[in-house]
């Protein structure tokens, strides 16, 4: 299944001490490009729980360019993630892309909350810019 940044899928995800897993919802991060040529995604966790917390983005059905979420949720910033492509069940909804820029500015957010004053900056070879995994593009 070719999967797109800001899909919403369905995948098994294992609990911290590794003895179970549960089917989880999450949102893809990584852009187009990576998606097809690599076979992981990069993902954040979507949660039901709506306890107030740092980092997260609302997400319901009016914030989906496509499809319905079955109740209102949280994207979780602080759970991100890669996964295989092969363990997606199923594509259930993409996010607006406004939502996306939430999600995106609440993931970049996240490092700089508390390392800002350490951040540098990496450079690829021949002193090009890193290409960013959450750009929209080819």
């Amino acid at each position: 299944m070719p999967c797109r940044q800001r899909d919403l899928l369905l995948v098994p995800v294992p609990f911290s001490d590794l003895t179970k897993r549960k089917i989880r919802p999450v949102v893809v991060l990584s852009n187009d490009r990576y998606n097809r040529e690599c076979a992981d995604l990069l993902v954040a966790g979507i949660t039901s729980n709506l306890l107030p917390r740092p980092f997260v983005v609302p997400l319901d059905t009016p914030q989906l360019e496509e499809g319905e979420m079955r109740r209102a949720s949280l994207v979780r910033a602080d759970k991100v993630f890669s996964i295989d492509q092969k363990i997606v069940l199923r594509r259930f909804g993409r996010a607006k892309r406004e939502t996306f820029e939430q999600i995106r500015r609440a993931i970049t957010a996240l490092p700089a909350a508390s390392s800002a004053s350490t951040a540098t900056s990496r450079m690829e070879p021949g002193g090009k810019e890193p290409s960013d995994p959450f750009r929209y593009g080819p």
